[in-house]
């Protein structure tokens, strides 16, 4: 045993910890990946310490730390990749690029070194590379790229030198890792530079492990920087998980949860900007209030879940129906408010609002039976009604209630009511 390996391999494994511990207020499928990924290239570092100082090392050791080098890039990609695409067919794509890989290492890893014995893989690699990646991922460069590593390792092995066929194609997949964290992370995040910086390091390690290993002047050197960057990945990924849940933190400051719409806080802001706008462009901006009728029914006969759902919907065409330059935000309960630049006159601000109010009662799926809802509407312009936000937002809230008082609207919102009981 070596025991010079575990300062490197108890420092490995506090910080899998930390980011164990880490994850548990984090928890994403991409933190399980890290995770996962990190717990293999612990499992090859204490492999690494039972290797013989000198000779070759023992079979079952070497295809160990190997096959856990490959595992932990594979799984790193898949870390990597997008969220948003379909899981399947990338879980596929990697899994059959993956098996194709590990052939070749296992292979290395039983210190067999015949040329016949290769062949095979690396046919079978270069097929399934450039099929599945026309196939799975309906991508002709990817498929072009796999076809110049294999034939890449194809060479080498054809040579003979099959250390660096096996520790090329190693480097080629924590290079794709690398490539692939860069495009993923956020593009300020010190956690993304860590990352990246790490599987480069990596991959570069893996490039010149072949002329390193019989060059015993730069042996330790090596060492120390092989051991880097596994430290660089680790304290990476908790730099990443940490800035997201900031991030997430920060937002959440500013929007409603439920709908994600901006809050109190972020529409006042908002708000003053756009008054800044309208007084430069001396033109008029309209403060629109408007609360969905009757909503309580709604959570009383098909209870809270629903009505949030209704929240969420309504949220949506909100969004969908306001301009660029609007701002719309959730002030609480059934409640929404607008800020509407660059309306000339009250008449367009009551097509403006009679455009939400229709596309506000297109009917909506609750528990897979259609809901019409209506919304009642109240608007103060800037400058024209008032100067002061307060002012204006009291007076939009007086129109608004006051056009529900009215006897012959009142009869008019509530055939919605209704529906909204049968439901």
């Amino acid at each position: 045993m070596n025991l010079a390996f575990l300062p490197d391999l108890s420092a490995l494994a506090i910080l899998i910890l930390i980011l164990a511990l880490v994850r548990r207020r984090h928890s994403d499928a991409r933190a399980d990946a890290w995770l996962l990924g990190l717990s293999f290239t612990l499992i090859e570092s204490v492999a690494h310490t039972f290797y013989a100082p000198q000779g070759v090392p023992n079979k079952a050791l070497h295809l160990v730390v190997l096959d856990c080098y490959l595992l932990a890039g594979l799984v790193f990609n898949w870390a990597a990749s997008d969220q948003r695409e379909s899981q399947g067919p990338r879980l596929l794509y990697l899994s059959l690029n993956g098996l194709t890989l590990m052939a070749l290492t296992t292979i290395y890893g039983m210190n067999l070194r015949i040329t016949e014995v290769y062949i095979p893989s690396v046919l079978v690699g270069m097929v399934v590379g450039v099929v599945s990646s026309l196939v799975l991922r309906g991508n002709w460069r990817y498929a072009l790229m796999s076809l110049a590593g294999w034939l890449g390792i194809g060479t080498l092995v054809l040579r003979g030198e099959f250390r660096p066929a096996v520790y090329w194609s190693l480097a080629c997949v924590y290079a794709i890792a690398a490539v692939n964290f860069y495009r993923r992370l956020e593009g300020r995040s010190a956690g993304r530079l860590a990352v990246v910086t790490g599987f480069s390091i990596w991959s570069l390690c893996f490039v010149m492990h072949p002329w390193l290993v019989d060059r015993t002047a730069y042996a330790e050197i090596a060492s120390h920087i092989w051991n880097m960057q596994k430290s660089l990945i680790s304290i990476g990924m908790i730099l990443v998980m940490l800035e997201e849940q900031v991030s997430n933190n920060e937002w959440l400051a500013l929007h409603d949860e439920l709908t994600g719409l901006p809050n109190r806080r972020l529409f006042a802001a908002r708000l003053t900007n756009a008054i800044q706008y309208t007084e430069s462009m001396k033109s008029c901006m309209a403060l629109v209030v408007l609360d969905l009728n009757d909503f309580k029914k709604i959570n009383d006969t098909l209870g809270h879940p629903a009505g949030d759902h209704v929240l969420r919907e309504v949220s949506m065409v909100l969004r969908k129906n306001i301009r660029a330059t609007d701002t719309v935000a959730r002030l609480g309960g059934d409640e929404f408010i607008i800020a509407a630049t660059d309306m000339p006159n009250e008449s367009a601000v009551e097509r403006f609002t009679e455009s939400l109010r229709v596309a506000i009662e297109r009917p909506i799926l609750v528990n897979d039976k259609p809901l019409v809802v209506s919304a009642s509407f109240g608007f103060a312009m800037y400058p024209a009604d008032a100067k002061d936000v307060t002012k204006l937002l009291r007076l939009a809230d007086q129109r608004m209630y006051g056009l529900k008082r009215r006897p012959v609207y009142a009869a008019q919102i509530e055939a919605p009511v209704k529906i909204v009981a049968q439901a």
